[in-house]
């Protein structure tokens, strides 16, 4: 399964060093956009097919660490975008149109700096509405233009647990990385609770816009995944309502009943498909490829280094040290593997992988 290569053009004026990348949809046949952020925390538009490149703005966030992981998330009309170290408590979001900053945002100090700050735009009835972490167990819906909070909470009546006064709706969970369908009706948020264990849940956004507690037990809440090692696991929209995740079963969660499912392979990475709506896992691939999570040096993050993408209809999971693999998930056979292959990040809107070096010159590869 072989790649075709793209040749882009070097981008004028050069931005230098990159630290996170967006795809933008671009306009005409064989565009290429990118949103980009550089080592001066600069945000530029790259047009890579013409190779021109925009200064747009500075990135002014509180404690943002570039040498640290980097998220960029852009709403659909492009016209804004949202800013965050993935393990951050400060984020920031911005108008591309006027190039300025709107909001800046943040969650709480407890535990931020293990789980993803959640951070994902969805569209309803032509408005732009940001969905935020607030509190490491609570996430709020912003209408963009009017700065409104949509799902602002009424105090309720708190009860006493272990000495902590906490409220009839409060969670014991932990909120990570959020993943909006493509046509914005569910919510998949890939966050965790005390073990500590992953746990995926999903709901949807209409119910949450008439019930500010949807997020929390709302009528819609699903969990799909529970007992799985790793949080913020690398996870893929199949069609409307359904998801593909990428995972590892906790092994201290393991126990006789899941033999049935995982049998011999209870300590390997898996490729699970659920459907958002009913909660139902439709099917499960094991063993597949693994990610790695420990980092290389002492004091970084833990978290999955794996990335997937749905490309020609295939399933291709590739990640450091472990290579790219493209699994048909109708036959469930692992079609193509190779273990030199990793690419920094998929464009969905060209179907290109990117490859960026030390410089910041981008080259691309297309799937064949």
């Amino acid at each position: 399964m072989p790649f075709e290569l793209i040749p882009f053009p070097e981008v004028v004026p050069s931005a230098g060093q990159l630290v996170a990348v967006q795809a933008l949809k671009g306009t005409g046949e064989g565009a290429v956009s990118l949103l980009a952020l550089d080592r001066n925390s600069d945000l530029w538009r790259f047009d890579l097919h013409t190779g021109h490149a925009r200064m747009l703005l500075h990135v002014d966030i509180p404690d943002l660490k570039l040498e640290e992981p980097v998220q960029i998330v852009v709403s659909a009309d492009e016209c804004f975008a949202a800013v965050s170290g993935r393990f951050s408590q400060h984020a920031a979001l911005y108008d591309l149109q006027d190039s300025k900053q709107i909001m800046a945002l943040s969650r709480d100090h407890y535990h931020y700096d293990v789980c993803t700050f959640s951070l994902a735009f969805a569209e309803h009835e032509g408005r732009t509405l940001l969905i935020h972490g607030t509190k490491w167990n609570q996430m709020d819906l912003l209408d963009v233009l009017s700065g409104e909070n949509l799902s602002t909470r009424q105090s309720t009546v708190s009860v006493a647990v272990n000495g902590e006064q906490l409220t009839k709706h409060d969670l014991d969970y932990f909120h990570g990385k959020i993943h909006v369908s493509p046509q914005g009706e569910w919510i998949v948020d890939t966050g965790w609770h005390w073990q500590p264990v992953a746990s995926i849940r999903s709901w949807n956004l209409q119910s949450w816009l008439t019930n500010c507690w949807e997020s929390e037990d709302g009528a819609t809440l699903r969990v799909l995944g529970d007992y799985m090692e790793d949080w913020d696991q690398p996870v893929v929209w199949l069609n409307s309502s359904t998801i593909a995740v990428w995972g590892q079963l906790a092994s201290d969660m393991y126990d006789e009943e899941d033999t049935k499912d995982y049998g011999d392979s209870c300590y390997s990475h898996f490729l699970a498909i659920y459907d958002v709506q009913t909660g139902e896992r439709t099917n499960l691939f094991i063993p597949v490829p693994e990610y790695r999570t420990k980092p290389l040096i002492y004091g970084e993050h833990y978290f999955p280094h794996g990335q997937i993408a749905v490309v020609n209809d295939k399933i291709v999971m590739w990640g450091p040290e472990k290579g790219l693999s493209v699994l048909n998930p109708d036959s469930g056979e692992m079609e193509f593997t190779d273990k030199t292959l990793c690419p920094y990040f998929y464009h969905p809107y060209a179907e290109v992988f990117l490859e960026i070096n030390e410089s910041g010159r981008i080259s691309g590869k297309r799937l064949i």
